[in-house]
């Protein structure tokens, strides 16, 4: 349940912004391009970690996982 309803949390965050670069001038505009700056540096980062994670879990039809043995 948490996790929905950080999904929608996170829609909801990017749906604004996207709203917000569409209505605000350019001079307001300056402060959503620094967030925007932030997730360049941060996302591949990341998507890194997020990579190692994947490639060093164990699968789910491991019968050697489940058995406690592959650590």
């Amino acid at each position: 349940m948490l996790m929905r309803i950080f999904v929608a949390l996170i829609i909801v965050v990017a749906i604004a912004a996207g709203i917000l670069s569409l209505v605000l001038n350019h001079d307001q505009l300056l402060k959503l391009i620094i967030f925007r700056e932030f997730f360049e540096a941060a996302l591949p980062i990341l998507a890194l970690g997020a990579l190692i994670k994947y490639l060093c879990s164990c699968c789910i039809k491991c019968k050697d996982c489940h058995d406690g043995k592959c650590e």
